[in-house]
């Protein structure tokens, strides 16, 4: 018997051990959610209630949106800080999903953005989303006024032997960007937020796309390409506000 209360004793004793040396390894970090499918956005963008563009301007002051994308949605100061001003709703409200939820992850202006989206309610980000579709983008014109013919080669043609679509094939030729309005207007943005995009799609720091569309693109980019798009681009008159919709 008391051989077996030794025994007992030790096994208790290393059991122990074995619990406290594995309370002090740190936790597996949790994986990161994976991106929206086509449903899960179609079912989200069905859950926004109907948006108030007055709420929306107030929620931009109020939670000082301001303070890196600018008053009227235009970044000012720093090229690394996004314009969102002229952005179609459904983009603005991925976005904020993807943020929320901690699917879109990057640079130090993701990990910000993570904490200013977490509060926001989905009549927040309606409102906000609605607000900023508003908005002119930067030196929008009318659309008659692009160079087309100055456009890279891989905005109108991509590459093929190394899969890369044309850019305007999905964000559109002119800063009217995509008819179904769900993806991102790339004209008139600023250039160092698109090429920090463009690298974290490439690294796979930033994995939100929908179809994993664009890893698959930016991937194969040089750092000179990137440099060569996102600086085409900046140099481009942003897209026109659109009118608040009749009530």
């Amino acid at each position: 018997m008391k051989k077996t209360l030794i025994g007992l004793a030790a096994l208790a004793a290393a059991w122990a051990v074995q619990a406290a040396e594995t309370a002090a390894q740190p936790a597996p970090a949790a994986a990161a959610p994976t991106a929206m499918t086509p449903a899960q956005f179609d079912e989200a963008m069905g859950r926004l209630p109907k948006p108030d563009l007055a709420k929306g301007r107030d929620a931009h002051a109020k939670r000082m949106c301001g303070g890196c994308h600018g008053a009227e949605g235009l970044s000012s100061g720093n090229p690394a800080w996004p314009d969102i001003a002229g952005q179609p709703a459904a983009v603005t409200v991925k976005a904020l999903l993807d943020y929320k939820e901690g699917r879109r992850k990057g640079a130090m202006p993701a990990q910000m953005m993570s904490g200013a989206a977490a509060p926001l309610t989905m009549e927040d980000i309606s409102n906000l989303a609605a607000f900023y579709a508003t908005l002119p983008g930067r030196n929008a014109k009318p659309y008659g006024s692009y160079k087309i013919s100055s456009m890279p080669q891989l905005v109108k043609k991509g590459d093929p032997a190394r899969l890369i679509t044309p850019c305007a094939a999905c964000h559109g030729v002119t800063a009217r960007g995509n008819p179904n309005g769900e993806v991102p207007v790339l004209h008139g943005q600023q250039n160092q937020a698109l090429a920090a995009a463009l690298k974290d799609y490439r690294s796979g720091a930033r994995s939100s796309d929908i179809l994993g569309e664009m890893r698959v693109f930016a991937k194969p980019l040089t750092d000179k390409e990137i440099e060569e798009l996102s600086g085409w681009y900046a140099e481009q008159p942003g897209r026109e506000g659109r009118p608040a919709a009749k009530k």
